[in-house]
Parts: structure tokens; C-alpha cells; sequence
């Protein structure tokens, strides 16, 4: 993929990085997110044609549909899982365009929505459906309640986040998160059944306190929200926790010999299993200082990064240093 300008917000500031894998930082380039080359791993996938540009629809397992957004820098991606009485949408997006109306296409089954945490690009589309399931924890409450302002995310939508000509409608002076209102509380282990498909709630705080993963035990299938996905790992907002996470992705490597496939929310559907178990290695070479930081003067200061063959960490310099004995 060509080199790609792309911005994130992170304590109060406005982080200018350069996307190559996305979410990966460097020198700044201009770029245009309207002239892209999808990931390869897309080409080798089943694409349902949806009518929404915005979106680009495939299927990733029996009736389970990865929803993407490649035209934004985020690169997010939404999954529809389908049982034969009910449909699970785990994440909404950005809110740009509406999901529902993708969701409508693929099925018409009773849909409910849970959050694999609620950072803004995976609650975008909330607002737009009555069903969601949603953990009682403060974090999710507030974003439930409030939204997320323009000012907030205005970055998202700026020439070198998002490529405007494929949303012409949309007004970037105004974009925000709406407010959503939560229909049920859920746990850990909480079991959601769908008919003939039964999904478990799996709790993995760590990049957010109210995180969870997702269990299809029967077919060997789980969702990881941002706890893992095949880019750099943000672990640098004021709400990460660097010992929960270390202790959630154990739980879930612990999965590893019982998966067929794993499902992660930014930029390629499917990782296999194994990964998981690559995650915990890593992770725990970066706490105990035997794996070193890249020096880059390109990086913010603030954050360390650490990279790795199939992924890489992007952390706070400041919990990196809480973290230590």
C-alpha cells in the first residue's frame, strides 16, 4: 500500500503519523485515501456486493461477514455473525455512513449490537439501532451517554484521514459520535444466543477497561476487537492498563489450540490462531526490558514503539515505566 498521511488523537494532542500498514507511524507524505490499493488479504476473500460505496462487504466464515471501511485511515472493520433465529453485529464503525443500511442488506433477522469497547471508530453507527448489549463498567456509560464531540474527532475527517469523494453527503464541519442508549447489561461469560449459533462474552481489559472479546466455541472462532489485530497495537490512551492487557491476552493465547480462525477489528479480517500466542511473547519481552524500543526521531516522544514480524506495539512511555517492578 502507498505511503499515507493519517492523524490520531492522543492526550489533547493531534499526532500527525504516516500510514504504510496503517496505524504505523513515520515521516509525513501526502497521500489520498480515495487512491488506494486494497490489502491483499481482501482478494482472497468472498465479496458481497452491498450498495453503500463506503463499505466493502466479505465473507469471512459461514454466515459471518467482515463490514470494512478501507477509506479511512482507522481501517476498521465491523462483523455481522448470523444464527438462525437472531444476528450479532459486534462494532458499528466510524458512524460516516450508515451501517444499518448494510446490515438490512445482508439480513433480516432481529439484530443486536455489542460493542467490543467503545472507542469512538467502533460506536460510530450505535445510534442507529434500539438493541445493544453493552457491560456496566463507567467507561461505557460515559461514551453511551455523551458521544463524542466534533472536536474530538474532527481529525477523522480531515483531506488526509478519510476520502471525502466517497461520502459526498457527509458534513465534516459537524461529524461526531452520537450518543446510544443501552438495552441489557452483559458480563463476562455471558452467553448470547443467536438460534443455532451461541457466542461467549470474554472480558479483556487492558486496551480499554470495558474491552471483550468474542467465543464461537463450537466453530472455532473468536473476535479480539483492538486487544490484537495485525498492525501496530495502540496501548497509549489515558484508559490503558498494561498489566490487565497482559493478563487478557494470556486468557485469550490460552484459547489458541481450540481456534480456527481469529477475527480482529482493523485492517485484515482473518489472523490465525497462533498469532494470539505470538502476542504473548512479545508482550512479555516488552515488560521485562529484554525487547527494545525503536529510535525513530519521526515517533512522538511520548510513545514507544516496538515491532515485531506480524505486529508491533505503539505504548506510552509513561505506563511502560508505571509497569516496571
Amino acid at each position: 500500500m502507498k505511503a499515507q498521511k493519517i492523524f490520531a488523537y492522543f492526550g489533547g494532542l493531534l499526532l500527525l503519523f504516516l500510514c504504510v500498514n496503517c496505524r504505523n507511524p513515520a515521516k509525513t507524505v501526502d497521500m489520498d485515501w480515495c487512491d488506494q490499493t486494497l490489502r491483499a488479504q481482501f482478494n482472497q476473500l468472498e465479496e458481497v456486493k452491498i450498495k453503500n460505496s463506503w463499505f466493502k462487504v466479505y465473507k469471512v466464515d459461514t454466515d459471518v461477514y467482515a463490514i470494512a471501511e478501507p477509506y479511512n485511515f482507522q481501517e476498521v472493520i465491523s462483523y455481522l455473525i448470523l444464527g438462525d433465529k437472531k444476528a450479532l453485529l459486534f462494532d458499528t464503525g466510524m458512524g460516516m455512513s450508515s451501517i444499518k443500511s448494510v446490515v438490512t442488506e445482508l439480513t433480516t433477522l432481529p439484530v443486536v449490537v455489542l460493542n467490543s469497547h467503545t472507542h469512538y471508530d467502533h460506536i460510530g453507527g450505535n445510534h442507529e439501532f434500539e438493541n445493544i448489549m453493552a457491560l456496566k463498567h463507567p467507561f461505557t456509560l460515559g461514551r453511551a451517554k455523551n458521544g463524542m464531540p466534533h472536536k474530538r474527532v474532527q481529525h477523522e475527517v480531515t483531506r488526509e484521514a478519510f476520502c471525502a469523494k466517497k461520502l459526498p453527503a457527509l458534513d465534516t464541519s459537524t461529524y461526531n459520535i452520537k450518543s446510544f442508549i443501552i438495552s441489557k447489561y452483559i458480563k463476562d461469560s455471558t452467553a448470547i444466543a443467536l438460534g443455532n449459533r451461541t457466542l461467549k462474552i470474554i472480558a479483556v481489559p487492558g486496551h480499554t477497561p470495558d474491552a471483550l472479546a468474542l467465543w464461537d466455541e463450537e466453530n472455532g472462532l473468536l473476535w479480539t476487537g483492538d486487544t490484537f489485530y495485525e498492525a501496530p497495537i495502540w496501548l497509549f490512551d489515558p484508559e490503558t492498563n498494561l498489566q490487565t492487557y497482559q493478563n487478557s491476552i494470556r486468557i485469550l493465547a490460552q484459547l489458541t489450540p481450540n481456534l480456527n480462525k481469529v477475527f480482529p477489528a482493523h485492517n485484515t479480517p482473518i489472523a490465525a490462531p497462533e498469532r494470539l500466542e505470538d502476542l504473548v511473547v512479545a508482550f512479555n519481552a516488552i515488560l521485562d526490558g529484554s525487547k527494545q524500543a525503536e529510535t525513530s526521531n519521526d515517533i512522538n516522544a511520548k510513545i514507544s514503539v516496538f515491532k515485531f514480524p506480524h505486529f508491533s506495539f505503539m505504548i506510552r512511555k509513561e505506563l511502560l515505566s508505571q509497569s516496571k517492578p
